[in-house]
């Protein structure tokens, strides 16, 4: 336990530079967080605009972001750096998920604590998936102690706080009781209701916002083709509700016993296919990274952090990298995910599976 200990100092130490170095570099999801913040505190309701652009998700992170936009003012300091703190403390629970899956081994949770894609998108970016992200660690955990109903509360808070997790959903349910299922309702709706309470809100709106959503178009795999086939707003919309779909059924047919193996999978499919894309998104394959132990994984986590740095360097005020190389490195980077998946998860598939 006390090199566990010295493994979160490290990891803070290191999130703390990180975030300092960052906070007075102005970004789109920073200038979200401020401006969802003080419509919240103000009693305004976001939706659908702002929050079709700033904030595609169920009414509950908002409420950190009032909360932060308030503590902030009155303490005088960015509100970029109040969210930060909180997203620390789901990072440095993440890092405890990782030593109880990796069976406390040291270094797999020293090497996921330090990671610089970890680091980068949460303490230089400031994007909160760390917090439904480390949820679904801990559901995993749940599901692994036979705890059903913990399972369904941490995979609903998860789903209810960013609908990422929506991917995972049935890979779980397949692990659960039926008896359990209504409970993944449970969070979304009560979300849904308490907003329409408080902001007046008709619920369909809200809905509406998650179903529209599809992160930034055009510079990321298919959605680059898609956009240069066609302009109508339609075309990306049917493609995102076949591939959602796509997804799920895939999930009913796959039959792996390790359900880390199984989540893994569905993540990079969704990168391969995914019509838009956003840089926060490579957080959610890194657990399952280290947790599965997949070959020349170094490498392609190299790649992404190269990926990630080119990205974030167009922020800074002293480096010129200007949008359009950012773009094209991307949209460069897409085939290196079909590779990796056709070599390990379909080639080489029985070889490299836990």
């Amino acid at each position: 336990m006390q090199k566990l200990t010295i493994i979160l100092g490290v990891t803070f130490t290191l999130y703390f530079a990180l975030s300092y170095m960052s906070s007075s570099f102005p970004n789109f999801d920073s200038q979200s967080y401020n401006v969802i913040g003080v419509l919240t505190l103000n009693g305004k309701s976001v939706y659908p605009d702002p929050a079709l652009s700033r904030h595609p998700y169920l009414p509950l992170f908002l409420y950190f972001e009032a909360v932060t936009q308030a503590v902030s003012s009155f303490l005088k300091i960015p509100q970029i750096l109040s969210i930060k703190i909180i997203l620390a403390f789901f990072h440095l629970l993440s890092v405890y998920a990782i030593y109880l899956l990796s069976k406390k081994k040291l270094t797999t949770t020293f090497f996921y604590a330090t990671n610089p894609i970890s680091l980068l998108i949460t303490a230089f970016h400031g994007q909160f998936d760390i917090i439904p992200l480390t949820l679904i660690l801990f559901a995993i955990i749940a599901l692994q102690n036979k705890q059903f109903i913990k399972t369904i509360l941490l995979l609903s808070l998860a789903v209810t706080i960013k609908t990422w997790p929506i991917l995972f959903i049935v890979p779980f349910l397949k692990r659960v009781p039926q008896k359990y299922y209504y409970l993944i309702c449970l969070l979304p709706v009560f979300s849904l209701i308490i907003y329409f309470l408080l902001f007046h809100t008709p619920i369909f709106s809200i809905v509406r916002v998650l179903f529209v959503y599809q992160g930034v178009p055009g510079i990321w795999g298919f959605g680059k083709v898609l956009s240069m086939i066609s302009t109508h707003k339609l075309i990306p919309l049917i493609y995102k509700t076949v591939l959602v779909m796509g997804v799920f059924l895939y999930s009913f047919k796959q039959k792996k016993i390790l359900i880390i193996e199984e989540l893994l999978e569905l993540l990079f499919i969704f990168f391969i296919f995914t019509p838009g894309f956003g840089l926060q998104w490579f957080l959610w394959l890194i657990p399952f990274l280290f947790l599965t132990k997949k070959p020349f994984v170094h490498l392609l986590m190299a790649a992404i952090t190269l990926c990630l740095l080119i990205a974030y360097s167009s922020w800074a005020p002293f480096i010129m990298v200007f949008p359009q190389v950012v773009n094209t490195v991307l949209f460069l980077f897409w085939p290196l995910f079909i590779i990796y998946f056709f070599l390990f998860f379909i080639l080489l598939k029985k070889k490299y599976t836990l």
